[in-house]
């Protein structure tokens, strides 16, 4: 029989937990948030038999299936708060400026290639979302090699965006004619058409951890939105460094509404638009002539 899990959360505990999450995730919770998290993970000693979260902090560092249950916390812990066309104005950025600009560089440069990365993308949404942007956008067929990854390391999410199928929740302000144009009805909600699925690839991977980014080098855009606000800033600073590393010249990177990185890094440049911000990437400057 399990043990009930009305265990209380020791300081002690509390200090461990939060460091382990926010070492391995960027997550991190304040002193005020013990209550939260013990409810959070709670649960999880009930399931796996233990009395106590010093035995579960044992079993995360130690035990024989660690980082299968690393991969289980990690979903009671995430916001998987999303749906689609979600912060339309920077969207619009996006599709009307950013879209047109690559594009524009892209001709000059020869090259017939797209790269887009949604980091944290839960299940789906927002990666669908760009993908069908750049759909309806005309600018990347004929001979155009398209890749839009979403990335998230929660397991479950991620099975979820890779089924295609969603219900009313991800709809919020949705236009019906998106949703014509985009979905198919079936008996178990919307499901995304499939020339919208064949742009996109969905992949597990930590924000954190360099290895993650794996051939994702040259990017043209980065969206992580939503997602740093939860961040410590030292935990920012390193995912930030990694959007830095594997956007191309020139690329960009969009945050949520509320987050800045005023105080984390001058190494991307604010570029303010109609009603929303995006942080460039600097164009390597061009050679000096002979």
């Amino acid at each position: 029989m399990f043990p009930d899990h009305d265990a209380e959360l020791s300081e002690e505990e509390f200090r461990l937990l939060r460091d382990l999450i926010h070492e391995r995730f960027g997550l991190y919770f304040e002193d005020a948030q013990k209550p939260a998290l013990r409810a959070r993970l709670a649960g999880r000693l009930a399931s796996l038999g233990l009395a106590s979260f010093e035995d579960y902090y044992r079993h995360l560092r130690f035990g024989p299936q660690r980082t299968e249950e690393l991969g289980r916390m990690i979903t009671h812990l995430t916001n998987n708060e999303t749906y689609f066309f979600r912060e339309a104005v920077q969207l619009r950025v996006f599709a009307d400026n950013i879209l047109k600009a690559v594009r524009e560089r892209k001709a000059r440069e020869g090259d017939r290639a797209l790269r887009i990365l949604s980091a944290g993308c839960s299940s789906g949404e927002e990666v669908m979302t760009l993908a069908m942007i750049v759909y309806d956008s005309g600018l990347f067929f004929w001979n155009w090699d398209v890749q839009i990854v979403g990335m998230d390391v929660d397991d479950a999410a991620l099975e979820k965006g890779r089924r295609g199928l969603y219900h009313q929740n991800s709809f919020r302000g949705v236009s019906t004619a998106v949703i014509d144009r985009h979905f198919s009805k079936t008996t178990g909600g919307l499901q995304v058409r499939d020339a919208i699925r064949r742009l996109v690839a969905l992949r597990a991977g930590n924000i954190l951890d360099p290895s993650s980014y794996e051939g994702l080098a040259g990017l043209d855009a980065v969206f992580c939105r939503n997602v740093l606000i939860y961040f410590s800033d030292a935990a920012t600073r390193r995912a930030v460094a990694q959007f830095h590393e594997i956007l191309c010249p020139g690329g960009h990177l969009f945050l949520g509404h509320a987050e800045s990185l005023s105080r984390i890094t001058d190494a991307l440049v604010p570029v303010r638009f109609q009603g929303a911000m995006a942080y460039q990437k600097p164009e390597k400057p061009e050679k000096p002539g002979p």
